[in-house]
């Protein structure tokens, strides 16, 4: 954590128990603490009801059901900043598998590590620790979002069926464990009908879908006004530290830019790399072409020409497959590609978006058992070999993802540690992740979260009180020692290393 970072930090948060304690003295606790629990705060929620209560309950009810319930037995929707919607598998699929996948690696002796990587990725948020504390505003913000709409959905629906709330409460310590809750009147909530129940428990929890929804619509409409881009963290290319780009254009090719990654890719992409990084895109820029970088500067972007040489990465095999054909023929990690000739195909290698070029080329026009003539440079004496081509069926090189060096990790003016997402982009992801993250762990079945209080009152009504006390008790337990078991692994094994590289 910087001095800066610190220091921007404490200011931000005695600025705001500064505010809180002229309100309310006692709602703020030695300045380190806020806790403010109040009966006439209930008169807001009245009000915010009376101003939403236009949508018949039948259809508030299914609507709410259905939101809360989606992303954990149907899909969860997700919309990339270029408007694409994917639908990934439900969270209890996702959840029980991975569980499932990891015992099974710990029981046939895999490392942590490896186990770790099968589960469903679950890893608690603890700034300084599991993700960088530059992160913690954003993430600050984003909890007190979630939160407060979270409880404010459920004294909307209390209110909508008749139940009192008695009061209504916020609470943060330093900003890391921060939320607010609502206090329904308990005697009326269990006499309640059970569509009242069932309204009152998912109301929160399809609240946070929706906003992780409406985060996602509003970064895809941001990252089309240009909100969003790679922040260059030093100057480069002719872009200022402190701007960022926002599209890239050349050789044909104009693109928006969304954050370092994507920026990091469509370069090694116009650069012939693409098919190493999993992009199925031919390279169409050749020597003396230009790219285009567009950046931003607060509210006014400018373009710097660069000449494409400058995205180029020399032809060095960094990592070669030891059943491949180069390798088999001789050819040997840190060799430097030179000349490549067979098939009918004969290209000088200056780039290494060009080798690669060479190598889809070949592998059209060669078969299996033909041979192709490679001129290496190893230690400065140049080699040749005849390379005999294997595979099955199809020619197989050897060469793959981290074989050849890329724009932005091993070569460049500037890394991809040095490059950081905008203000707006991180703000929108972790409204997104905090979003998501409160409504999945809420809605499974472990009580006293509204997933096991639904579960409660369903099994209740079905089985009787004693019967469906026990099968809540069981799910829960069962559930529970799942996500320990998980949430231990992702530490254990590291994971959370993934949220570190979050800039």
């Amino acid at each position: 954590m910087t001095v800066e970072v610190a220091l921007v930090f404490i200011a931000s948060w005695l600025a705001v128990t500064a505010v809180v304690y002229l309100v309310n003295r006692k709602a703020v606790r030695y300045f380190i603490a806020i806790y403010w629990k109040s009966e006439n705060l209930v008169k807001y929620v009245h009000h915010f009801t009376e101003k939403l209560s236009f949508l018949p309950l039948r259809l508030y009810l299914a609507i709410v059901v259905f939101l809360a319930f989606m992303p954990l037995l149907l899909f969860i929707p997700t919309i990339t900043m270029d408007g694409r919607v994917v639908l990934q598998a439900g969270f209890l699929y996702i959840f029980l598998d991975g569980a499932v996948g990891a015992f099974r690696e710990l029981l046939g002796g895999a490392s942590v590590e490896k186990a770790a990587a099968q589960t469903s990725g679950i890893t608690p948020i603890i700034p300084g620790v599991t993700l960088p504390w530059d992160q913690l505003p954003y993430i600050a913000i984003a909890i007190a979002t979630a939160v407060v709409l979270h409880e404010l959905m459920h004294g909307y629906a209390a209110v909508r069926y008749g139940i009192p709330i008695k009061s209504l409460g916020v609470f943060s310590l330093l900003y890391i464990f921060s939320g607010a809750f609502v206090e329904p009147d308990e005697e009326n909530f269990k006499k309640a009908k059970t569509e009242a129940k069932v309204a009152v428990l998912s109301s929160g929890v399809a609240a946070n879908v929706a906003l992780a929804i409406l985060a996602m619509i509003v970064g895809a409409l941001g990252a089309w006004l240009g909100l969003s881009g790679a922040v260059f963290g030093k100057e480069a290319y002719g872009v200022q530290q402190g701007d960022y780009v926002i599209e890239i254009s050349g050789c044909g090719v104009s693109e928006r830019v969304y954050n370092p990654d994507d920026l990091v890719t469509k370069i090694n992409v116009l650069s012939g790399l693409g098919p190493l990084l999993g992009v199925d895109k031919p390279a169409a820029c050749r020597p003396g072409d230009e790219i285009t970088l567009v950046a931003r500067r607060w509210f006014w972007s400018y373009e710097t020409v660069v000449d494409f040489a400058n995205f180029t990465t020399p032809p060095k095999l960094l990592r070669l497959f030891p059943d491949g054909s180069l390798y088999l023929g001789g050819v040997r990690e840190g060799d430097v590609v030179k000349e490549i000739s067979g098939c009918g195909v004969s290209r000088e290698v200056r780039w290494s978006g060009e080798f690669v070029s060479v190598l889809m080329e070949l592998r059209n026009a060669c078969r299996v058992g033909d041979v192709v003539e490679v001129v290496v440079e190893r230690g400065g004496v140049p080699l040749k070999f005849n390379v005999s081509l294997v595979g099955d069926g199809r020619v197989y090189f050897g060469v793959g993802f981290g074989s050849l060096p890329l724009w932005g990790f091993h070569e460049g003016a500037i890394s991809r540690s040095e490059m950081y997402n905008t203000d707006f982009t991180r703000l929108i992801f972790w409204l997104i992740v905090i979003n998501y993250g409160l409504a999945l762990i809420n809605i499974l079945p472990i009580y006293p979260l509204d997933g096991g209080q639904l579960l409660s009152t369903l099994a209740r009504r079905l089985f009787g009180e004693k019967v469906g006390a026990k099968l809540t008790t069981t799910v829960s337990l069962v559930f529970v020692a799942i996500l320990i078991f998980q949430l231990t692994l992702g530490v254990l094994g590291e994971q959370y290393r993934i949220l570190q590289l979050i800039r």
